[in-house]
């Protein structure tokens, strides 16, 4: 007869070791002493083990549950429902999960954790569906194109380097810093981006962004076959389109409100923002703005990706690529 492997981690004995102790004293008259020093044991675990056996025979010497019969502490199961209801329906954390029902943010984590419902990051906010992934099987096979709108540093820093209060924060419209209009466009398949600072958003200056990022990817052997973007509207103007036909580029856009669609360039915005934009208190955009080349080669040949399994956008392209152009 074949046995399971003892599921517990501390069990000196599996179900056929136990067999073969019981087995001494009930067939071969070892006393209870003597089996226990052969097998290295305890006495009290060789009578447990054969009184099992005389009661239940090969099942008794399988481990049982730890688990107790009746647990009158555990949370009811309605508050139970109600919490993962709450998770489902607000989206909300533990920790304001428990404020909400009274209970500790540990308990609400368990109850989420048992229901699957333990990470926030799974499955799309909107639909609850897990969202798909996807990877184009080139570079060039679709450019991911956005823009990122963020506030100008006034000459001689903002609050962040001085401080709330400081004279000539409430700046006028003359002294006001303005801002800046980050154009950026990425390969899906690499991770590799071309990215500018631009002054505005309006479509001759991202059709002029996109003829230069087309060259640039062309410079490092990646052809543009097509574009994806948002329904912005410099990316509905005819300049884009013009552009875009110029480099012989098929233009595509997204489904409305569903910027998931384009979430690789939305990403790269965010490291932007964690990694470059707000690392410190800049003095001046033209400080920030001269840190920005840097940052980009950075991200491009040294930043490590977990979605390419931690290799660099550079790395990446260069394995991707034919031998002529690596």
């Amino acid at each position: 007869m074949t046995y399971a492997r003892s599921q517990h981690p501390n069990a000196p004995l599996t179900p056929v070791g136990r067999r073969r102790m019981v087995l001494c004293v009930i067939e071969q008259g070892w006393t209870v002493v003597a089996t226990a020093e052969r097998f290295q044991v305890d006495a009290k675990t060789v009578r447990k083990w054969r009184d099992r056996f005389l009661a239940d025979g090969d099942l008794g010497l399988r481990d049982r549950s730890s688990r107790p019969k009746r647990s009158p502490n555990r949370t009811p199961g309605s508050m139970r429902r109600r919490v993962v209801r709450m998770r489902r329906k607000r989206r909300w954390g533990a920790d304001h999960i428990a404020y909400e029902v009274g209970l500790a943010a540990s308990t609400v984590q368990s109850i989420l954790n048992r229901a699957g419902e333990g990470r926030l990051d799974q499955g799309d906010r909107a639909t609850k569906v897990k969202p798909r992934r996807y990877q184009r099987e080139r570079p060039g096979e679709l450019i991911h194109v956005d823009i990122k709108k963020i506030a100008g540093i006034p000459d001689g820093g903002g609050w962040r380097s001085r401080g709330r209060g400081y004279p000539g924060e409430k700046a006028t419209k003359a002294s006001w810093a303005g801002y800046r209009y980050i154009h950026s466009a990425l390969d899906d398949r690499s991770r590799v981006v071309y990215s500018e600072i631009l002054d505005d958003e309006a479509g001759t200056t991202a059709a002029d962004f996109w003829k230069r990022a087309a060259a640039w990817f062309g410079s490092i052997g990646i052809t543009c076959e097509r574009v994806i973007t948002d329904n912005g509207g410099c990316y509905r103007s005819s300049d884009w389109h013009k552009a875009c036909k110029t480099t012989n580029t098929t233009v595509k856009k997204t489904r409305p409100r569903r910027p998931q669609t384009n979430g690789k360039i939305e990403r790269f915005h965010r490291i932007l923002l964690e990694e470059w934009a707000y690392i410190c208190p800049w003095n001046s955009e033209t400080e920030r703005h001269h840190a920005y080349n840097g940052f980009i080669h950075f991200y491009n040949h040294h930043r490590s990706h977990g979605s390419l399994k931690w290799a660099t956008p550079t790395s990446t392209l260069k394995d991707n690529l034919p031998k002529e152009h690596t």
